[in-house]
């Protein structure tokens, strides 16, 4: 998957996800995320302090990185 194509498919989240819980919204923005990650870096891992960060805190990073993705390609 590319960057455009992950940045389409996480802002089309951000439409689809409205009315769900954030562990639903993570786990969207996420599974995009990482799989582009992993498809352009096949070595890529997650930061290694992932697993023990709130899932609040998981959101707000992978938003950053949608809104970074969004600047960048303007």
């Amino acid at each position: 998957m590319s960057i455009n194509a992950m940045k389409m498919f996480m802002l089309l989240g951000d439409l689809e996800n409205t009315n769900k819980s954030d562990e639903e919204k993570l786990k969207y923005k996420e599974r995009i995320a990482f799989a582009t990650m992993r498809n352009a870096i096949p070595d890529w891992q997650p930061p290694s302090d992932w697993d023990s960060l709130p899932t609040k805190e998981k959101l707000k990073r992978l938003e950053k990185l949608t809104s970074a993705l969004v600047v960048l390609s303007h």
